[in-house]
């Protein structure tokens, strides 16, 4: 499967997220073309809203929230955002790399065209949701839960699935020849 990548065309510098988003909502209008380099920042709440043709890099956000937030274009790379909850979001043409995502809460969250790349996504919950065209290579899901999702062309290349819940989800025509899923 071939993932489409991110178009990061005629990105700036923002050096702070929160205060990106809260002149997007002062001005009612959604986060384009942002680069946001090296942001460490806690408690980022951002509701209704879209990031597109956006790169977040080494980047930490603690005890964070995004509900019902488009990520359309997005690159994250060296990225923790442990615990954050995505809520109801949609995430097109994203990418995930070498990305520290442990305990966080992807609820009711579609994804299409996703590469979830050499990322730590350990206890971390992934339900009621539709998934199509997403892989999954490299990573560590161990003690993850995955629920009611619906998956359409996805892949998962040496994943480690130990002790992961898989619950009300089909892996029909998903092949996990190169994944541990011992405990599963």
């Amino acid at each position: 499967m071939e993932i489409i990548k991110p178009n990061l065309d005629g990105i700036t510098e923002c050096n702070t997220i929160k205060g990106i988003i809260r002149e997007a909502e002062i001005r009612d209008m959604d986060v384009a073309c942002c680069f946001f380099n090296k942001c460490y920042e806690a408690n980022v709440e951002a509701n209704k809203m879209e990031f597109s043709s956006c790169e977040f890099k080494d980047c930490i956000c603690l005890n964070s929230k995004f509900e019902r937030v488009y990520f359309t274009d997005v690159l994250f790379e060296n990225c923790d955002f442990s615990n954050v909850v995505f809520y109801e979001c949609n995430f097109v043409r994203a990418t995930f790399r070498n990305c520290k995502l442990v305990g966080s809460n992807f609820c009711n969250v579609n994804m299409y065209n996703i590469l979830i790349e050499n990322s730590n996504v350990s206890y971390s919950s992934f339900a009621l949701g539709t998934y199509k065209e997403v892989c999954f290579a490299d990573d560590k899901m161990s003690n993850s839960v995955i629920q009611e999702l619906h998956f359409k062309d996805v892949e998962f290349q040496n994943t480690n699935l130990i002790a992961s819940q898989l619950i009300r989800t089909s892996l029909e025509n998903i092949d996990l020849p190169t994944c541990d899923i011992t405990g599963v």
